[in-house]
């Protein structure tokens, strides 16, 4: 205790006046739901340990890893799904989420889900191969800094700052990585380049992936560990609410990608990842309204035809004006949830309803039967758009 500063104390105190505050609001509110508790014990199941056959029935996918729904996304969104849930509910179901929240990470950190950036297309022939975070890859740190946010905000365990994790490559190398050391390599891109955008692919800058690094610094800086970069996140935003918008050539209300030596945004949108996007730039958005208003743009251009149709069509439409291979039920998942957290009910129900066509209740567990590469993602986003529907927000516990 000697070498904690009366600030950090502070700190603390104010987190476990938090966590009492919050225990008693919880007993006051409606507990979970029964399909929100199937989902729980689904989320359990799917990111815990599991015997080799299970383990290649759930998270054989991905193929490359280097496609939507890679593990690395899957992984994730059930993340945020159990954090969904553990802070709607009461205490033992924060405990729960903290434990998926660990396994997670514990999932996410193994090479197979990172092992992608080291192709030769991607940053494998680099002077700082292979370390899957040092430059660009903004697609997996910034999943990675959301999910440790998440994990600390549930539980109160700093063991990824004090002992960090380790990346080790197949030959043996490895690199050490702490909270702190993944915000500076993440920080220090955001300074670079004109925008305050990372590229998720080599020179690519997309709207969505640059959501999470911002959430997790907000909520990193709700636990006491300062906050140096709120510019940082104005900077970004500004730029990218001035270019992103309005696709010349539809689709969505967001372009899809800009393209950082020509300058050069895809000038098409698409619907998934305009749900995608607003789904994580409401929590952190300097103006709520602003994502509201970029939701109604958004929901104005769903292809609802698409969408009714197939729902669990296992790949999607692909062509030069869509070229996001993504079927329709990871879009329906990703719009519902961000229809509830940008207060559109109506919209979310109608997508909600699509998406329970496609619903499994058994052992006790609720999921999406759909394609094997997308059913754990599509569902980890049903599920969040479930603790909306009953009053969770991820803006409450971030700005």
């Amino acid at each position: 205790m000697a070498n904690i500063s009366m600030k950090r104390v502070a700190v603390l105190l104010c987190l476990a006046f938090a966590v009492v505050a919050g225990a008693s609001a919880s007993s006051a509110a409606a507990p979970l739901s029964d399909d929100e508790r199937a989902a729980f014990r689904w989320l359990d199941h799917v990111t815990g340990a599991l015997p080799p056959e299970k383990e290649r029935e759930w998270w054989q996918i991905g193929g490359t890893q280097h496609g939507l729904f890679g593990k690395r996304y899957s992984i994730a969104f059930c993340g945020y799904a159990a954090a969904a849930l553990g802070l709607r509910g009461g205490a033992t179901e924060r405990i729960a989420a903290g434990r998926m929240l660990g396994n997670c990470i514990t999932r996410y950190i193994r090479r197979d889900v990172w092992a992608y950036a080291m192709s030769k297309d991607y940053w494998g022939g680099k002077p700082w191969a292979p370390d899957p975070c040092y430059r660009e890859n903004i697609m997996y740190t910034g999943h990675l800094l959301q999910l440790l946010a998440l994990y600390e905000t549930l539980t109160g365990d700093m063991r990824y700052w004090k002992e960090g994790f380790d990346f080790v490559w197949r030959d043996g190398r490895t690199v050490h990585y702490d909270v702190q050391k993944l915000l500076d390599v993440t920080v220090s891109q955001m300074r670079e380049g004109r925008s305050g955008g990372i590229a998720c692919e080599p020179g690519l800058v997309f709207f969505p992936c640059n959501n999470h690094p911002h959430i997790a610094r907000a909520l990193f800086a709700r636990l006491g560990h300062g906050d140096g970069w709120t510019a940082d996140a104005r900077r970004w935003e500004t730029w990218a609410l001035a270019h992103f918008r309005k696709p010349l050539l539809g689709g969505g209300a967001l372009n899809l990608v800009y393209h950082v030596k020509s300058g050069i945004f895809y000038p098409r949108g698409h619907n998934g990842l305009d749900g995608w996007s607003l789904l994580w730039y409401e929590p952190w958005a300097a103006e709520r309204r602003t994502a509201l208003d970029l939701w109604r743009a958004a929901a104005e251009r769903i292809d609802w035809h698409a969408l009714e149709t197939a729902p669990d069509a296992r790949k999607g439409g692909f062509s030069c004006c869509d070229p996001a291979d993504v079927p329709p039920i990871a879009t329906v998942t990703f719009l519902a949830a961000a229809a509830r957290a940008c207060d559109d009910p109506a919209t979310a129900e109608r997508l909600e309803r699509i998406a329970a066509r496609s619903l499994v209740r058994r052992d006790g567990m609720l999921w999406l039967d759909v394609g094997r590469d997308w059913r754990i993602g599509a569902t980890a986003n049903y599920i969040i758009s479930l603790a909306e529907a009953d009053g969770f927000r991820f803006r409450e516990i971030v700005r």
